[in-house]
């Protein structure tokens, strides 16, 4: 910006007021003033650019490192899902051991009081008298 402002606009301004002929060394001064005004708005024009510049790309960065921690964040919550589904899973499988078990163990204890009640001996009771 302050390379076309010097090689085309100032010569420019300098070149019609000389033409014109009515120019005076003040003329010249104060075009010369207006033109280093130009060149000092044209200057801060530009920083002010380049501020922007630079938080628009500190913004994005920002940006990125939050979609970063917001993919990180989204794969721990699958995690904790699949490992929330595979506890229910066990917790089931768990329950359902501990039920055959009871079942088993109270078939096991109706077959071992039926054998014991099969090997005692029957004890009948005789009347008063009887002999057995």
């Amino acid at each position: 910006m302050h390379g076309i402002l010097r090689m085309g606009v100032v010569p420019m301004i300098l070149g019609a007021a000389l033409l014109a002929g009515c120019a005076t060394r003040d003329d010249l001064r104060n075009t010369q003033a207006v033109a280093d005004m130009a060149r000092a708005q044209a200057e801060q024009a530009r920083a002010t650019a380049d501020q922007a510049i630079a938080a628009a790309q500190a913004a994005a960065q920002r940006a990125d490192q939050a979609n970063t921690a917001s993919q990180q964040a989204q794969q721990a919550a699958n995690t904790a899902h699949t490992d929330a589904q595979s506890a229910a899973a066990a917790a089931q499988q768990a329950h359902d051991d501990v039920v055959a078990a009871e079942q088993r163990a109270e078939a096991e204890r109706a077959a071992a009081a039926e054998a014991a009640e099969r090997a005692a001996p029957r004890r009948t009771r005789l009347a008063r008298g009887e002999r057995g």
